[in-house]
């Protein structure tokens, strides 16, 4: 009998401290801060330091478009950057936005495009990232800043993490006329799974971490549902998926697609032998040309 009650212990540990330390490193990851700036590819900018709603001050670059008209000049043509508009991009977990900088710059030439780092991550304040849970609070208090610089009209670009938000927090926004959201979870319940990779194991796992996500931090993972709150958008969605990403499984982006099945502008790029965050060589030409048409 003691050898029982020793072996079901040891079990109950296993499970209880393997859960609550998944738990602790998936909300506080080693931070990522890149060394790069906007002033390194040439571009002028500007640092930003916004607050979200729940006080927690975060870290910005705004980078107005090299092609913007002067005040005697407007802009001609769909092609043309407006001073009114501006496309957000959002990194991923647990990067910062200078990671995603040097890819999306592009995007400069004909838009003015703002970059920030999500609570605890990059540069910003926070105790610990929720994963998306509470960052859709931090794209809305971005568009509250930009709006005070008279920005009006959005488009959204986001990878992993920041596709997840930016399909979560869109339907709040009705300034935002296109997202391009690439590598999205569809929901982050699922996510919980892959912090476990061990077979059968990880299903207890998992739900447990649910459980200390609910009594910890007040969240509950099945409610974060990227997917399901992409059915209430009708602007243009661009979702790209590789179908051998290897951190957000492609199951994923199906299951976005499912939620998106009566969405006459919703488009997907599924590829093939890409693994999370490598990019195609069409992809500059797809992204220009997605947002050009829609914003």
């Amino acid at each position: 009998m003691r050898e029982v009650i020793i072996t079901l212990g040891t079990i109950v540990f296993f499970f209880l401290f393997t859960s609550i330390w998944g738990f602790y490193i998936s909300i506080r990851p080693p931070k990522i801060i890149s060394q790069i700036t906007p002033k390194d590819l040439g571009l002028d900018y500007e640092n930003i330091t916004f607050a979200t709603e729940d006080g927690i001050k975060l870290s910005g670059w705004y980078i107005p478009s090299k092609t913007l008209p002067d005040s005697t000049n407007q802009p001609t043509g769909k092609n043309k950057a407006k001073k009114n508009k501006a496309i957000i991009l959002l990194h991923g977990y647990p990067a910062d936005k200078g990671d995603i900088l040097p890819a999306l710059s592009f995007l400069n030439k004909k838009y003015n495009i703002f970059l920030f780092d999500f609570r605890y991550l990059g540069q910003s304040e926070g105790k610990y990232t929720t994963a998306g849970a509470k960052e859709s609070e931090d794209l809305l208090a971005a568009v509250k800043f930009l709006k005070s610089r008279d920005i009006e009209e959005f488009g959204i670009w986001g990878f992993s993490l920041g596709g997840a938000v930016a399909l979560t927090a869109a339907p709040k926004i009705p300034e935002v006329r296109a997202i391009v959201s690439e590598s999205s979870y569809a929901s982050l319940d699922l996510m919980a799974l892959e912090l476990y990779r061990i077979p059968i194991l990880k299903y207890p796992l998992a739900h447990l971490t649910g459980f200390w996500s609910k009594i910890f931090l007040g969240i509950d993972l099945k409610k974060v549902s990227p997917a399901e709150s992409a059915k209430g958008l009708e602007i243009p969605i661009l979702v790209i998926h590789s179908k051998n990403d290897e951190v957000i499984p492609f199951k994923n982006a199906l299951l976005i697609q499912e939620a998106l099945k009566n969405k006459s502008k919703a488009e997907f790029w599924f590829q093939e032998n890409l693994i999370h965050g490598q990019l195609n060589e069409e992809y500059q030409k797809r992204i220009e040309g997605f947002f050009d048409e829609n914003l």
